[in-house]
């Protein structure tokens, strides 16, 4: 087992996320480090100044993912 500190907000929110799913605060923490682990799997490039994801042959393209990164690199 590993002890996680993260900030007050941040678990407040994960709090509030957690009870809107009806998990745990355990639960949801596993769930969504495990999904963030699993989509270190897909690299990120641009290519004529277009976002270019490439995704291994085993992974399936999540487009809940896609629009995550999309929006975290700003487009």
């Amino acid at each position: 087992m590993t002890t996680l500190l993260i900030d007050d907000e941040l678990g407040k929110q994960a709090n509030q996320a957690a009870a809107a799913q009806g998990k745990t605060l355990n639960e949801f923490v596993r769930e969504v480090l495990r999904e963030a682990v699993k989509d270190n799997l897909i690299s990120r490039t641009t290519r004529s100044g277009l976002p270019v994801m490439q995704v291994g042959s085993a992974s399936p393209i999540d487009p809940e993912v896609v629009r995550r990164t999309l929006q975290e690199e700003g487009f």
